[in-house]
């Protein structure tokens, strides 16, 4: 079993790599208040204005996958220790980890986007801006994936509370939901904000409380 401080840093690092991965994606949106359809120097202006907003961005980023890698372990780890025998840590590891891959797929862009500054032209700084306002869809699946499996374990075990669950479920409603499917996605990554902080309060308590919890939990 992990020792305390590590288990609250690995759930903390959930709530962080979170908040970068709301927040990031959202002010570069902000940043290319422009359409698609605008003139090529427009856009490009734009671009040149915000280039150092789209390296930094992609910088904190990638720092958020190496906090959501340890994150991501500690959850697959509790939940094998909660629910030994079923699909939920594996639901949830492949969940997580097509997220993260994605997350390094707009990185790329937001690296992409710094070079049009450097002279790359519209059509790239268009492809930056089109991907920038839709990318969320992407994240749709996995991120409901991860909030459904881990909700389950949440709501048949009680290992966390179990309102954390049922709002799980409305979450991976509203994720799969064909209208809100990028609001949807962010709707699950503030869920799974609030698990770290669930998971960190946890282990804050005495290890044989926890241990207690648990064996309680398996022996229903």
């Amino acid at each position: 079993m992990p020792s305390r401080s590590f288990a609250v840093l690995a759930a903390l690092a959930g709530l962080v790599s979170m908040a970068v991965l709301v927040t990031v994606p959202s002010l570069q949106c902000l940043a290319c208040e422009t359409s698609l359809g605008a003139p090529d120097e427009q856009i490009e202006r734009v671009f040149r204005d915000w280039a150092s907003t789209f390296y930094w961005g992609a910088y904190a980023e990638l720092l958020a996958v190496f906090l959501f890698t340890w994150f991501l372990a500690h959850l697959v780890a509790e939940l094998r220790r909660v629910a030994p025998g079923q699909v939920y840590a594996t639901v949830a590891l492949l969940g997580g980890g097509l997220f993260a891959a994605g997350v390094l797929v707009q990185l790329a862009f937001s690296l992409a986007a710094t070079t049009v500054a450097e002279g790359s032209g519209a059509t790239v700084a268009r492809l930056v801006l089109a991907v920038a306002y839709n990318f969320a869809f992407v994240f749709a699946a996995p991120v409901a994936a991860l909030v459904m499996a881990t909700s389950l374990a949440v709501v048949r075990t009680r290992w966390l509370p179990r309102p954390l669950g049922w709002a799980g479920f409305v979450a991976v409603v509203v994720a799969l939901a064909w209208i809100t499917p990028g609001v949807g996605a962010v709707a699950g990554m503030v869920w799974i904000a609030a698990l770290s902080v669930c998971l960190a309060v946890r282990a804050v308590r005495p290890s044989g409380q926890r241990q207690a919890a648990v064996d309680a939990v398996v022996m229903e």
